[in-house]
């Protein structure tokens, strides 16, 4: 029975020093973070498309790139 818990404890002690060391290491956390940014930019620049401004601003796009293709 000693041996068991000996065994558990021995465990315990290795999935906590396991899990302190994952939560130190932050390999992958740029990652999250630029996917982060890239998400919130996504969202604004689908609001802006969604209200009107963000229509006129595109159709103007839209007529600048059609000018710029013409005009060669």
């Amino acid at each position: 029975m000693l041996q068991l818990m000996c065994t558990f404890q021995v465990l315990g002690v290795r999935a906590v020093e396991s899990l302190r060391r994952r939560m130190r290491d932050d390999r992958g956390q740029t990652a999250a973070e630029y996917m982060g940014i890239v998400v919130i930019v996504a969202i604004i620049i689908a609001a802006i498309v969604a209200t009107k401004p963000g229509q006129t601003i595109a159709n103007d796009i839209k007529t600048k790139i059609q000018d710029i293709f013409q005009s060669q």
